[in-house]
C-alpha cells in the first residue's frame, strides 16, 4: 500500500459533534480514532464510513 490515507468525518454522539480521524491501516482496514467527553475511543472496520459509525456507537455506548 503506497502512502496512508487518513481523513476527519464529523459524527454526533448523543447530539454533539464530534471530529473522528479515520486512518487506512490495508486494503480493506480503516481505522477510527477520537475523544469523545475525555475518553479516547478506537474503532475499526472495512469502509471510512463503517469505522466512524461504529466508533459513535462505542462512544454511546459507553456514555450511556
Amino acid at each position: 500500500m503506497t502512502g496512508v490515507q487518513q481523513r476527519v468525518i464529523r459524527v454526533r454522539v448523543w447530539d454533539k459533534p464530534c471530529d473522528v480521524t479515520v486512518t487506512q491501516k490495508s486494503k480493506s482496514v480503516w481505522v477510527a480514532r477520537g475523544e469523545y467527553l475525555g475518553k479516547d475511543y478506537e474503532t475499526q472496520d472495512s469502509t471510512p464510513g463503517a469505522a466512524a459509525k461504529r466508533w459513535r456507537e462505542k462512544a454511546e455506548y459507553h456514555n450511556n
